[in-house]
């Protein structure tokens, strides 16, 4: 995983990129200000967005029958078996988003370790590593 500070790449971590490998983001949504919950997998060569779980409906949030199975728990919306898949995955460090990464048995609090508006890449490097960094 490489952040982009002040035009430099900066890795912040890296994994073996192993197959059915787990990666959960988590962050508060900029406008209803409630937590979403991303989980992902990598299957070999890309990431494969499985769920999303959020607690209030807004944009860019899933909810067309389209989009996967829908449900509520716990006080969740969930949507399951949304089986998209994402060659590169790119996020963005903002105020107040508490942007977290769960990769490997790792958490990585991105909004601890770069400023807002931070751009973060996770992919699969040619050398077969993944993203994030220490």
């Amino acid at each position: 995983m490489t952040a982009e500070v002040d035009g430099k790449e900066i890795t912040v971590t890296s994994v073996d990129a192993k197959k059915n490998l787990p990666l959960t983001i988590n962050f508060i949504h900029s406008v209803q200000k409630t937590p979403v919950i991303e989980e992902l997998e990598f299957d070999g060569e890309k990431f494969i967005l499985l769920r999303t779980k959020y607690q209030s409906h807004g944009v860019g949030l899933p909810f067309m029958e389209s989009d996967g199975t829908f449900r509520e728990e716990d006080g969740f919306f969930i949507m399951d078996d949304m089986n998209r898949p994402i060659q590169n995955l790119s996020l963005r460090t903002g105020v107040g988003t508490n942007l977290t990464i769960m990769i490997d048995g790792q958490e990585i609090k991105l909004y601890e370790k770069f400023p807002a508006g931070t751009k973060i890449d996770i992919y699969r490097s040619s050398a077969l590593k993944k993203f994030l960094g220490s």
